[in-house]
């Protein structure tokens, strides 16, 4: 038996975001650096390109060598590209110095990590190399321990960043990199901070799917790459030679009118086919014990969803209310206790917050917070 419950409509399956922490230093020499390599110079019609090119090497050469040491091996983990498509859809949407992911027009075709900081520079390799970090809380092939809801609440492990940088048939990534004057984070308004967006193509993160099949590196590597394999990934040689970087292709035009009305740029993007079969689980959910408490996940705010272990109905955690229920109640216990009322709705109460909706499905015990 098992109960599922959550406190906020589903983001997406590839909305998952939480920024990094930052600090002042004594020395600001580090951020004057840092403002000058990502600023734009408005005075002038044109301006650098939104990430430069050494930062553009760092985030792929880590993201495939990553993609290459994942843990039970992948056997069709493909080798990524860089996409400039991508890579512009990154800058329009870093410009706009909005803390969500974005924008809702491109959300359906294509992957999206964020990051942002303040204070000590920090390279865009530090931003990847913390989202495959998540793995420490990641299960193969099923992310049950995960939580999906950021940015508006992260609490508690999530990974769905590291998921979406070893989705194996993602093929193709584009970044930017833009400083902001003034940006929202979660409530508080950070000064100059540095935000990065990176667009995936085809996108991954499909509720109740393996980011890639396990085996020998290389063994299911899909037709088209004819056999070849590199650094443990599904590898196709390729005949175009990038032609050496210059000023003047590393220049972007701004426009020219600032109050002009912001036209989207398309990516060319494959939109993933969906899983032939039902997922079982339809939402990440993280496990928790039978006598997990409600005050010690909800904290006040909001409930994600969590999967209760059979043996939940004959255990002795306590709950305390019948259809008003106390924060110090079991949330695995209330939830089976509120599927037998035929109401099949109930409430919780925790201290210094007003009453929110508690209601269950009898068959499933799915419920909902």
């Amino acid at each position: 038996m098992r109960c599922v419950l959550h406190g906020i409509p589903a983001l997406g399956l590839a909305l998952l975001v939480c920024g990094a922490q930052g600090f002042f230093l004594p020395n600001v020499t580090h951020l004057e650096k840092l403002l000058s390599k990502y600023q734009q110079d408005r005075p002038h019609s044109r301006a650098r390109r939104a990430i430069p090119r050494v930062d553009q090497e760092e985030i792929l050469m880590l993201h495939n060598k990553l993609r290459g040491q994942v843990s039970p091996p992948a056997s069709n983990m493909e080798h990524m590209t860089w996409d400039e498509e991508l890579a512009r859809s990154a800058a329009a949407w870093a410009q706009e110095c909005i803390w969500e992911h974005g924008p809702t027009s491109l959300l359906v075709s294509i992957g999206q990590n964020l990051a942002v900081h303040w204070g000590r520079y920090r390279s865009p390799g530090f931003h990847v190399q913390s989202w495959y970090d998540e793995v420490k809380d990641y299960t193969y092939p099923y992310p049950h321990e995960c939580n999906p809801w950021c940015p508006e609440r992260c609490s508690g492990a999530m990974c769905t960043h590291y998921t979406q940088i070893v989705w194996a048939t993602t093929t193709k990534i584009g970044c930017a990199v833009n400083t902001c004057r003034r940006m929202n984070v979660w409530g508080d308004v950070w000064e100059n901070a540095v935000y990065l967006v990176c667009n995936y193509s085809p996108k991954g993160n499909w509720i109740g799917e393996a980011p890639y099949k396990t085996g020998r590196p290389c063994s299911q590597c899909p037709p088209s790459y004819g056999g070849g394999c590199r650094n443990n990934l599904c590898y196709r040689e390729e005949t175009f030679h990038q032609k050496p970087e210059t000023d003047e292709m590393n220049e972007v035009e701004t426009a020219p009118n600032p109050e002009e009305k912001h036209v989207w740029v398309q990516p060319r993007v494959i939109r993933p086919t969906k899983p032939k079969k039902a997922p079982a689980v339809s939402y990440m959910t993280q496990v928790i014990k039978c006598d997990t408490k409600m005050k010690d996940k909800c904290k006040g705010s909001t409930c994600n969803r969590y999967q209760c272990p059979a043996g939940c109905l004959h255990n002795r955690a306590k709950i305390f209310g019948t259809l008003f229920y106390e924060s110090a109640s079991s949330i695995c216990r209330a939830a089976i206790t509120t599927a037998s009322w035929t109401t099949r709705e109930a409430w919780w109460t925790s201290p210094g917050t007003a009453r929110s909706p508690f209601s269950s499905s009898p068959r499933e015990t799915a419920c909902s917070l």
